[in-house]
């Protein structure tokens, strides 16, 4: 008999300073905090997704300058281990585009992964439909995750659920 083990990874999406606690922080982004530490504790493989912004990418029109790289507005907050995990610049919403992560991902043969982080409305909804997309059984952590507001939190989940598959958890299910 043939086992097959799924390979899974863990997606941390923008917790950064300029969305943490800078130009874009809210208690909500610092309220998951712990939920993200635990879930890091629980894969083996953990990814970090994080804003560094060119001065003239798309998204400096509509939110003007944040997390621009080499800044620590760009920086992964300090009470998250980065040590044992790689770290994937992106400019864009979608952790998959124009980045490596997806042939990290292929490289590692992960087929499932878990996303967490800031803002459920945004990069974390966009970054599910770049993995929705590639074919990856997609799992999204309700309680560490953060939207721009609750409500936009809420339709986001209920969006990712609906229109791309995504599995809704809890971190303590996991």
């Amino acid at each position: 008999m043939i086992i097959h083990r799924i390979m899974k990874a863990l997606l941390v999406v923008d917790m950064i300073h300029d969305f943490v606690y800078g130009k874009f922080g809210s208690e909500a982004a610092q309220s998951i905090i712990p939920a993200v530490k635990a879930l890091i504790e629980k894969f083996d493989t953990v990814i970090y997704l994080k804003d560094a912004h060119n001065p003239d990418d798309p998204e400096i029109k509509v939110w003007g300058p944040h997390a621009m790289k080499g800044t620590s507005g760009s920086a992964i907050i300090p009470e998250l281990d980065t040590s044992q995990s790689e770290i994937v610049e992106k400019t864009t919403y979608d952790g998959f585009f124009n980045t490596n992560l997806n042939d990290i991902l292929k490289k590692l043969g992960v087929s499932e992964v878990y996303i967490c982080g800031v803002a459920t409305d945004i990069c974390v909804m966009h970054t599910t439909f770049g993995a929705f997309i590639r074919g990856y059984n997609v799992y999204v952590v309700r309680d560490a995750c953060a939207g721009t507001s609750q409500e936009a939190h809420n339709y986001a989940l209920n969006y990712m659920s609906n229109i791309y598959g995504a599995k809704i958890v809890e971190s303590d299910k996991i």
